[in-house]
């Protein structure tokens, strides 16, 4: 007859590693999944001594936007260009596609604690484009002339609950660094939502809302945030706390520079 002792310690040793799988993260971007090869062909991983640290968006041939803290050396001051380049064309961040040098860096003037976290890389040569590497389509100027939404009514560009979609090489939900490019859907959130979630209502910004548990993590700033006609609405800035916390995440609205995003492209 066998020891109830050893028994009752192998049941417990079991039931601990059923606890144990079904608590074990998942491998994911806090909920998203797999991206395929092409799928979006505007995201770019930007690469500061070749590491990467960002995501970025392809928005012509020479050109790339990203958050500007992510290239940031001291506030407006850019890191070294020579320390940049973007890797594109591919969905593994440490192998395929093509790696550009960037020529030089713009951040924006008012940038600072995360507001206005937009910076623009010139790249060395022209990219080109494949089924693998295209650019994405910028919004269209709200207000005729401005290079500005109406900051009265920026709601009226993404109303609350408007899905859009971002992709990138963040955190996995185990604390890793995903080689493959990952996909997340969201939601938006009107600017008075956002004050009462976050305390965070500014009209340069589009908040993004999910479950617990999910969103965008370390990595995956910079990266495109699209809506349903693939026109680029934001780039991802930070998350408030930890990863996947109650708070929605914050991103950049590419509409609201669009006349800046002129100015200092070709």
């Amino acid at each position: 007859m066998a020891d109830p002792r050893i028994t009752l310690a192998l049941g417990l040793l079991i039931f601990g590693l059923i606890l144990s799988t079904e608590a074990s993260p998942q491998g994911r971007i806090l909920g998203g999944e797999d991206a395929v090869q092409g799928e979006y062909p505007w995201t770019a991983s930007v690469r500061y001594n070749k590491a990467h640290v960002c995501s970025g968006a392809i928005i012509n041939q020479r050109y790339v936007l990203t958050a500007a803290h992510c290239v940031s050396s001291v506030s407006i001051t850019p890191v070294d260009a020579s320390t940049l380049a973007v890797r594109v064309g591919t969905i593994n961040q440490y192998a395929g596609g093509t790696i550009v040098n960037v020529e030089s860096v713009v951040i924006h003037p008012s940038y600072g604690n995360f507001l206005h976290d937009i910076a623009i890389l010139k790249l060395s040569q022209s990219l080109e484009y494949s089924d693998r590497i295209a650019a994405i389509t910028l919004p269209s100027d709200e207000v005729e002339g401005s290079g500005e939404t109406n900051t009265e009514d920026v709601d009226a560009e993404l109303p609350n609950g408007t899905p859009v979609y971002v992709s990138g090489w963040g955190e996995l939900s185990d604390g890793s660094a995903s080689y493959k490019l990952q996909k997340a859907n969201f939601n938006t959130l009107s600017r008075s939502l956002c004050e009462w979630q976050a305390g965070y209502g500014y009209e340069s910004v589009v908040c993004l809302s999910r479950a617990e548990n999910e969103g965008i993590c370390r990595g995956d700033a910079g990266a495109a945030v699209i809506d349903d006609d693939k026109v680029l609405r934001g780039l991802t800035s930070f998350n408030f706390g930890p990863c996947g916390s109650k708070y929605p995440d914050v991103a950049t609205r590419v509409s609201y520079y669009l006349a800046w995003i002129e100015a200092n492209t070709e």
